[in-house]
């Protein structure tokens, strides 16, 4: 009976192996052969850089930030840009772009044209670089086209950012104006009221006002004018309510104010942000056309499958001897 040890090992391989050996080179060569019926893809790739920080009011007016605004290369930027490159959005405006359903001879059905955008999709691959950049490459059997599609897709990352930008600030400074304008009705609302009640009362300057009543009242309870007294006792009380609308008046006034110069100040910045140009990717290194075959890897294939023939045939071997010495002995012992 046949053990698994080195001694065993070597005498099969010493015994099978010149079958050990024509099967890894013909198994080689079909495999080679085969191989040659593969078509031939040529890569081309893009390296982007994310910027970490948009925000230019932040940039000007906000020195307490320790984010450096020329710094490129973030690990979450890095991230989002993967996540975008990969989007259907931009695979499918490639993939109309040059016309990927007829290049890759597919027909105009729609389980060719969701074949169409599976197979760009397979032909791409996006993947975070050493130094927290992006890096994009695209297959393709032309490789005018894997140049031209890696260049397209990174132009149409940068112009889908722009457009999430525009239509972020489109209803952020909507909404901020929205605010903005009702305070500023709020405060002529306010002031035209306060006005109305100085023109009733022919009272502009309440606090004034009182330091007249109390001088006058002093010189008539001197005099003994009790009617006088009377009198002004009632003017006062009458002006006293008056001055306290106009006080709380004026006080909205002052804190509607505020509150309707800041929010001007956060909307002139959200404004500056919106409409500023700050690159949001920096491509260091652009899509180049390359003529060297990037794969398939036949050498590797073909010792792949020489390997992997060859191991099949020798466990093929191992079956048989077994098998076959246990029919040997089989036949000797029913002989004996």
């Amino acid at each position: 009976m046949n053990t698994f040890n080195f001694d065993g090992t070597m005498q099969f391989l010493r015994r099978h192996f010149k079958f050990l050996c024509v099967t890894f080179i013909v198994s080689g060569v079909v495999a080679g052969a085969l191989s040659l019926l593969l078509p031939n893809y040529y890569k081309s790739e893009v390296l982007l850089l994310p910027s970490e920080f948009n925000s230019m009011s932040k940039a000007l007016t906000n020195p307490g930030d320790k984010r450096d605004v020329f710094q490129y290369g973030t690990e979450k930027e890095s991230e989002y840009i993967l996540e975008l490159l990969s989007s259907w959005q931009i695979i499918e405006k490639t993939a109309i772009k040059f016309n990927l359903r007829e290049h890759y001879g597919l027909k105009n059905t729609p389980l060719d044209n969701e074949k169409m955008l599976l197979k760009l999709k397979k032909n791409i691959k996006v993947k975070r670089s050493d130094y927290l950049g992006a890096k994009l490459s695209v297959w393709d059997k032309n490789p005018e086209y894997a140049c031209n599609i890696a260049n397209y897709m990174v132009e149409e990352l940068q112009v889908l950012r722009q457009r999430m930008k525009q239509a972020k600030a489109d209803s952020v400074l909507k909404y901020m104006q929205i605010s903005r304008d009702s305070m500023r009705v709020d405060v002529i609302r306010l002031t035209d009221s306060l006005h109305k009640l100085q023109v009733e009362n022919n009272l502009y300057y309440p606090h004034s006002f009182a330091d007249r009543f109390a001088q006058q009242m002093a010189k008539d309870v001197a005099a003994g004018n009790n009617a006088a007294v009377s009198r002004l006792e009632k003017k006062m009380a009458e002006v006293n309510e008056q001055s306290a609308l106009m006080a709380a008046l004026l006080n909205d006034i002052e804190n509607k104010s505020k509150s309707m110069q800041a929010w001007e100040e956060y909307y002139q910045q959200a404004v500056l942000d919106f409409q500023s140009n700050i690159p949001v990717d920096f491509v260091a290194q652009y899509a180049t056309i390359s003529y060297k075959k990037d794969k398939p890897k036949r050498t590797v294939i073909v010792i792949l499958a020489a390997l992997a023939c060859t191991l099949i045939a020798a466990e093929y071997l191992v079956v048989k001897e077994k098998y076959f010495s246990s029919e040997t002995e089989d036949g000797q012992s029913n002989k004996a």
